[in-house]
This record gives structure tokens, sequence and C-alpha cells, in this order.
């Protein structure tokens, strides 16, 4: 009797410490939780405003290309083909702050909500094979408007020559942001792949 005492004793005392480790791992777990959804958060407000100075410097960049062009006497096709490509991109860019805007890990499906971000992240991935060929282009052309309808002499060197050294510099910024954006989707996705595994909801 006094050894089953004993041993009733210790499995109840067994019992309570795995009461009590099961409670830690969900605190564990509810914490690990809540960081990975600050996280994400954090993440996706990066991008969101990497995205809205690149609809800033687009709608900026619209009207003085437009005005430039026309100051220096550049053919009306290249001043034409210059505003549409600039506005295609524009409105692309726009398009996707749309998506973003319709990201709430908080309210939505996180299966949905993975799925259009790595839409989102594939277009920013893909989209430098579409624009360095059509960048490429534009540059060559631009430059021979320069070499055609302007005098030749200093103003013209230093446009050609600003022109070149803008595109260089805006080409390199440009695919900083690219791959940022592609990163942080990439980081954003991995985290909801986290959450999935804890079959949580996110609060």
């Amino acid at each position: 009797m006094e050894n089953e005492r004993i041993y009733s004793q210790e499995l109840e005392e067994m019992r309570s410490q795995i009461e009590i480790l099961k409670g830690k791992i969900s605190k564990q777990d509810i914490i690990n939780e809540k960081h990975i959804t600050r996280s994400i958060k954090t993440n996706m407000s990066e991008i969101k405003r990497t995205v809205t100075v690149s609809i800033i410097a687009g709608s900026l960049s619209l009207p003085y290309c437009t005005w430039i062009f026309y100051k220096f006497g550049f053919s009306l096709y290249f001043t034409i083909a210059t505003c549409i490509m600039l506005a295609v991109c524009l409105i692309i860019t726009i398009r996707q702050q749309y998506t973003l805007k319709n990201l709430d890990i908080s309210q939505g499906n996180l299966i949905e909500v993975a799925e259009k971000l790595n839409k989102f992240k594939k277009h920013y991935h893909e989209w430098i094979k579409i624009a360095l060929p059509i960048i490429v282009i534009w540059v060559s052309w631009l430059t021979y408007e320069g070499l055609t309808y302007m005098e030749s002499g200093p103003i013209q060197t230093g446009f050609i020559t600003g022109t070149i050294v803008g595109c260089v510099i805006g080409g390199i910024i440009g695919g900083r942001i690219n791959r940022k954006i592609v990163k942080k989707s990439t980081d954003i996705l991995n985290q909801i792949d986290e959450l999935l595994l804890t079959d949580k909801p996110v609060k």
C-alpha cells in the first residue's frame, strides 16, 4: 500500500509537471506567433513605402521628361514614346500598390495572401527581364535624339554625359529597389509558412 501511495504521488507530480510544460510551450508558441506576425507587418509596410516612392518618382518624371524633351526640340515620336513608357510603368506600379493594400494577414486567408504575394514577387522578379531591353533601346534613342536635335557644344555634351551617368545611377537604384522588394516578399512568404505550420489564426 505504501508503495502504491508513493507511486500515485509520483504519477500525480509527473502529470502536474507535464501540464506546466504544456503551458510553457503554449505561451512560447503565442510569443513566437506574435513575433512573426509583427515582423510580417513591418516587412509589408517597408514594401508599401518603397512602392509609394516609386509611384511618386514616376508621377514627377512623366511631366518633367515631357517638358525637357519639348524644350530641347526632340522629335514628337520620341517624346510620345517616352510618355507612353513612363505612363505604363506608373500604371503597373499603382496596380501593384493596390494589390498590396488588399493584403491583410489579420483578416484574410493566409494561403490566399501567400498566393497573391507570390504573384507580386514574381512580377518584380521577372520585370527586370522586360525592363532592361526597353531601357537599352530608350537610352540609345535618347542619345540619337540628343546628337540629332541639339546644337553641338557644351550643352549637348553635358546633356549626353548627364543622361548616361543618370541612367547608370538610376539603374543601380532601381536594381536595389527591385531586389529589396523581392527579398522582403520572400521573407514574408517564409514567415507565412511558419504561421501555417502552427495551424493557428493570426491575431
